[in-house]
C-alpha cells in the first residue's frame, strides 16, 4: 500500500490488527506521530519486529516514511495500563471495518426488550426503499383486524431525504421528531427515563392510511420537527455509538418505544450509502435489515459491499437476524439469477452444506411498475400499490415472517402424531408403484378433468402421456377398477349436477390389453374387469393372462425388424388374439360389437418395459409409430365401436414420432399426465386426508379447495417453515418443490407419493409442535428420493445411465456446481438428451444439474450456485 498521510498509516495498521493484538493493544496515530501502546513493558522488541514486517522499508525502527515528499512520522512505545475490553465492537463502519465480526457477541443470542425493530436500508438513494416501506405499511394493515389493528412505529430516520417526514407533513409543526430523541437520548443514560420522557409526545403523531379493508392508524416519527434541527444536529446515531456505555442504546430505545405506544413493529427509513448515520442500527445485530438494491450495476455492487460488512461475524442459523435483500426495478423477463447469485456468494464464506437451504428465501425480487414511479401523495402510493406484483411479493413477506396465524401459533394437532405418521406411511408405501387393492377416490387434476370432458358422451380413442411416475398406471388402474368407461366418468364427475348414468345398451367395456409390471399388485381389478367382459355375451372371451399374451406376442415380434405397416398389422393381431381368434378381423369384433349395442375400449401401459430403445431403435420407433399415430387414426375412422387408450412416456413418443412431434403433442397436450407445483401440492394434502380421514375436515373438496386451504393443510402437516414459523428457514412447500423438480418443470405424483412414504418412515422427535412432519424427516427423504430417482431414470432411460456413472464416479473436488464444459467432457449427445430429459441446465457456459439428482450424485455447491439452481427450477 502507498502511504500519502497519516491516515494512511492507520488504515494500514489496523487491517493488520491480527498479527499485533498479542502484542499491541492499541495504536493512535495522528500528524506527525504514531503511538504504539504495549501490552506489557517487554513486549517493544516484538512490537519492532511486527512494525517492520507491516510497512517493510519504511519504517526505520524509529519512524515510518511517507510516500510524498521527504516526511514521515515518528513512532514511539508506551505500556498500555487501562486496556479496554476489545469485545465490545462500536457499530460504526470505519470500527467494523477492521474487525472480524461485526457484531458484539453477546447481542448475537439476544432480542430487543421491547418489540422488533425492522430497518430498511440501501446503498443508494432512488431505488425503492422507502417505497418498499410503505407496502409493508400497506400489507400490514392489509393482514391485521382492522378492529384490533396492531399500529406501526415508523421512523423516517433519512436526514438527506427524508422521504416519509415530507409524505405526511402537516401545516402544524410536528409535536416530536426522530432528531428530538437522539437529542434526549444523547443527554439521558437510561431508557426507560426516556421513553416515559417522550412517549406521549410520540403518540400524538399518528397517520391514517386507506387500505382495501378500510382504514389504518400508525404512528408516523419524522425526521425533524422544524428545518433548522436538520441543518444544525447536535446528536446523531454516530455520536450515541461513540458516547460511553451507548454504543447500542438507540435500538433498545426505539424497541421500547414501540412496547410503550402498543405498536407491533417498528419500522425504520435509514439513510442510504456506507453512512455512519445509519450504522449503528446496521451492526446491532438485535435490529432486522431490509437492504434495498435495484438491478443497475452500481447498485448491487454497493450492496455488495454492505452484504460483507454485515456478515461478518453472523452466524447463518434460523434465529439470526440475517439482512433480507429486496431486488428491485425488476423488468418483465429479466434474468436475475446472475444478481442473486453474486449477493448471496457474499455469505458463502459463513455458509456450511446443510445451512445452504436458510438463504433460498433471503431475495425478494420486486418487479418494475411505471405507475409506481414519481408518486406524490401518500394516497396516490397505497392506491397505486393495490395488485401490482411489487406489493404482492412484500406482501407475502410481512404474512409468512411476521403474520403468523393465530391458528399457528397456538396449533394442537388434534390427532396423535404417531396415528397420523404410521398412517400416511402405510398409505403412501401402498401407492408408489400404484399397488393395492384397496377402494378410494381418486385426485381430479387438471389432465383428468380434460380427459373426461372430451370423452364424456364418446368412446376414448387417445394416447394419455407423461413421465414415468407422473401417474399413468395409477390412472390405468382406476379405470379399470370401474369396469365401465361410464361409470369412470361418472364416479370423476360426482360433483356435477348433471352426469351420464350408467345404460347397460351402450356400456363402453374396458379391457387390459396390455399392463406394466405392476399390475401384479392389482391382479384382482384385473380379474374383475375381465369377468365383467366375459358376462357382457360376446362370443369372444378373454383369459385372465390376456395382458401378460399381448406381452409375449410383442416380445416376439420386437426380435425381427419391421416397417410401419408390419408394426401396424401386428398390433391388430395383438387385439385380435385377446379374443383367442374368435375373429379374424377388427371388421368381424365391429360387427358383433354394433350388433349387441356394446363399446370396448382396450387400455394399453408398459409399453417401455417392451420397447427400451426407441432412442436408437428404428425398428421399435417404428412399432410406436404405428400403434400411438396410425392404428389410433384407423380405429378413430373406422370403428365406432371399438377403443384404444394408451399411456405412454412422453419421452418415448418424442423418440419415435420425430417428424411432426409437435403437431402429434399439441392433439393430447391437455390429457398430459403432468403435475405443476399447484396440483403437486394439492396432491400432498389430498393424500394425507386419505390416508388419515379426520385430517381434513372441511365441506369443499380438496379437487375444488382454494389455495389458502391447501396451504393451512400442509402448514399443519409440515411447517410454513423448516424452522419455526418466524424463522430464517425456507418456506416448506416452495423447498420440497425444488428438491423434487426437475428442469422442465416436472415433478410427478410418484414422487411426492414416496417423498411422503420417506418422510414418514419412522416417527422422529416432535421439535416443533405445530406440524406433523419435522425438519429433519423431510431433509432425510430428501436425499433418500433422490437415490430411489436416479436408480429409476438409469432404469427407464437407458441412455443416461452412462453419463450418471460418469458423474458418479468423478472425484469430489469436480462435484462443484456450477461445473463447465471441459469438467466432465460430456459430448454433444450426452447434454442432448440430459437437456432435453430436464436433468442439466447450461447458463452462461455454466452447467447445473437439479436438486432430484444433485444429491444421489453427491455433488456440491459452489459460490452463490444454489440460488441459480432455484431460480432455474422455480421459474
Amino acid at each position: 500500500m502507498m502511504l500519502y498521510t497519516w491516515k494512511d498509516i492507520e488504515r494500514e495498521l489496523l487491517l493488520n490488527k491480527d498479527n499485533w493484538r498479542g502484542v499491541i493493544s492499541d495504536a493512535e496515530i495522528y500528524t506527525d506521530e504514531v503511538i504504539i501502546y504495549l501490552k506489557e513493558e517487554q513486549a517493544e522488541t516484538a512490537a519492532k519486529k511486527i512494525l517492520k514486517d507491516i510497512f517493510g522499508e519504511k519504517y526505520d525502527g524509529k519512524k515510518i516514511l511517507l510516500d510524498l515528499a521527504d516526511e514521515c512520522l515518528g513512532v514511539s512505545f508506551r505500556v498500555d495500563e487501562n486496556e479496554e475490553n476489545n469485545s465490545v465492537v462500536t457499530p460504526l463502519f470505519r470500527n467494523v471495518l477492521y474487525h472480524k465480526t461485526a457484531y458484539f457477541d453477546e447481542l448475537l443470542e439476544k432480542e430487543l426488550p421491547g418489540i422488533p425493530v425492522l430497518a430498511f436500508h440501501s446503498y443508494k438513494g432512488g431505488v425503492g426503499r422507502t417505497l418498499s416501506l410503505l407496502a409493508f405499511v400497506k400489507a400490514w394493515s392489509e393482514l391485521n383486524n382492522l378492529e384490533n389493528a396492531q399500529k406501526l412505529l415508523i421512523i423516517d430516520a433519512d436526514i438527506e431525504a427524508p422521504g416519509i417526514t415530507w409524505l405526511t407533513m402537516r401545516q402544524e409543526e410536528a409535536a416530536f421528531s426522530f432528531l428530538d430523541l437522539l437529542e434526549i437520548t444523547q443527554e439521558k443514560d437510561n431508557a426507560d427515563e426516556i421513553i416515559g420522557l417522550i412517549a406521549d409526545k410520540v403518540l400524538e403523531l399518528i397517520v391514517k392510511i386507506e387500505t382495501e379493508k378500510g382504514r389504518a392508524e400508525h404512528i408516523v416519527l419524522p425526521v425533524y420537527r422544524y428545518v433548522e434541527q436538520l441543518l444544525d444536529m447536535y446528536a446523531s446515531p454516530e455520536s450515541l455509538a461513540i458516547s460511553y456505555n451507548k454504543k447500542y442504546i438507540l435500538a433498545e430505545v426505539l424497541s421500547k418505544l414501540g412496547k410503550k405506544v402498543n405498536a407491533g413493529l417498528v419500522l425504520i427509513d435509514l439513510r442510504a450509502g456506507l453512512s455512519e448515520f445509519s450504522a449503528p442500527l446496521l451492526f446491532d445485530p438485535r435490529v432486522k435489515k431490509y437492504l434495498v438494491t435495484s438491478t443497475s450495476y452500481q447498485s448491487v455492487k454497493g450492496t455488495e459491499i454492505l452484504l460483507r460488512q454485515l456478515s461478518k461475524g453472523l452466524p447463518l442459523d434460523e434465529n439470526s437476524k440475517i439482512p433480507e435483500i429486496l431486488l428491485t426495478m425488476v423488468q418483465n423477463g429479466m434474468n436475475t439469477a446472475e444478481i442473486i447469485s453474486e449477493l448471496i456468494a457474499v455469505y458463502h464464506s459463513n455458509m456450511i452444506e446443510g445451512d445452504a437451504s436458510i438463504m433460498d428465501d433471503i431475495v425478494t425480487e420486486l418487479p418494475f411498475a411505471s405507475e409506481l414511479v414519481h408518486l406524490e401523495t401518500l394516497p396516490k402510493i397505497m392506491a397505486n400499490l393495490s395488485g401490482r406484483d411489487f406489493y404482492k411479493n412484500i406482501y407475502e413477506i410481512v404474512k409468512n415472517s411476521y403474520m403468523v396465524s393465530d391458528a399457528t401459533k397456538s396449533a394442537i394437532l388434534k390427532i396423535p402424531r404417531n396415528n397420523v405418521i404410521n398412517n400416511i406411511h402405510k398409505f403412501a408405501a401402498n401407492q408408489i408403484a400404484a399397488e393395492g387393492n384397496g377402494t378410494f377416490e381418486v385426485l381430479m387434476t387438471e389432465s383428468i378433468q380434460n380427459l373426461i370432458r372430451k370423452y364424456k358422451n364418446a368412446i376414448p380413442n387417445t394416447v394419455i402421456m407423461g413421465a414415468k411416475g407422473s401417474g399413468k398406471t395409477f390412472l390405468y388402474r382406476e379405470i379399470l377398477r370401474n369396469k365401465y368407461w361410464e361409470k369412470f366418468v361418472e364416479r370423476m364427475n360426482k360433483n356435477e349436477s348433471e352426469s351420464k348414468r350408467l345404460d347397460g345398451d351402450k356400456s363402453i367395456l374396458t379391457v387390459p390389453l396390455l399392463a406394466s409390471g405392476n399390475a401384479g399388485g392389482f391382479s384382482d381389478i384385473i380379474k374383475n374387469t375381465i369377468a365383467s367382459y366375459n358376462q357382457s355375451g360376446m362370443k369372444g372371451k378373454i383369459s385372465n393372462s390376456v395382458y401378460v399374451d399381448s406381452k409375449d406376442m410383442l416380445l416376439k415380434h420386437i426380435r425381427k425388424d419391421h416397417d410401419i405397416l408390419e408394426w401396424k398389422e401386428i398390433w391388430k393381431e395383438v387385439v385380435l388374439s385377446a379374443f383367442e381368434k374368435t375373429y379374424q378381423s377388427l371388421t368381424e369384433l365391429e360387427e358383433e360389437l354394433q350388433h349387441k349395442h356394446i363399446k370396448i375400449v382396450f387400455l394399453l401401459d408398459g409399453l417401455e418395459e417392451i420397447f427400451e430403445h426407441t432412442i436408437s431403435s428404428e425398428n421399435e420407433k417404428n412399432a410406436i409409430r404405428a400403434l400411438c399415430r396410425d392404428l389410433v387414426d384407423e380405429v378413430k375412422i373406422a370403428y365406432h365401436n371399438v377403443g384404444l387408450v394408451i399411456f405412454l412416456r412422453k419421452d418415448m413418443a418424442r423418440d419415435s414420432l420425430t417428424i411432426n412431434y409437435e403437431q402429434f403433442y399439441s392433439l393430447y397436450r391437455a390429457i398430459e399426465l403432468q403435475w405443476s407445483n399447484t396440483e403437486a401440492l394439492r396432491l400432498a394434502a389430498w393424500l394425507t386426508s386419505q390416508a388419515v380421514p379426520d385430517f381434513y375436515q372441511e365441506n369443499i373438496p380438496i379437487e375444488t379447495a382454494p389455495g389458502e386451504v391447501i396451504e393451512q393443510i400442509l402448514n399443519r402437516l409440515w411447517g410454513v417453515k423448516l424452522g419455526k414459523p418466524t424463522s430464517n428457514e425456507a418456506n416448506s412447500s416452495r423447498w420440497i418443490l425444488a428438491a423434487l423438480s426437475d428442469f422442465n418443470g416436472q415433478l410427478q405424483a410418484r414422487d411426492i407419493i414416496r417423498f411422503l412414504a420417506k418422510a414418514t418412515d419412522h416417527v422422529g422427535k416432535a421439535v416443533y409442535e405445530d406440524r406433523y412432519l419435522m425438519p429433519t424427516e423431510i431433509r432425510r427423504a430428501v436425499s433418500e428420493c433422490s437415490n430411489d430417482k436416479i436408480g429409476e431414470i438409469r432404469d427407464e432411460i437407458k441412455a443416461l445411465a452412462p453419463i450418471f456413472d460418469k458423474l458418479e464416479h468423478a472425484s469430489e473436488e469436480k462435484k462443484v456446481l456450477p461445473f463447465t464444459a471441459d469438467t466432465f467432457n460430456l459430448t454433444q449427445v450426452e447434454e442432448k438428451i440430459m437437456k432435453q430429459e430436464g436433468y442439466l441446465k447450461i447458463d452462461n457456459d455454466r452447467y447445473y444439474l437439479p436438486e432430484i439428482i444433485r444429491h444421489a450424485l453427491k455433488f456440491k455447491y459452489g459460490k452463490g450456485a444454489r440460488p441459480k439452481v432455484l431460480s432455474l427450477l422455480l421459474k
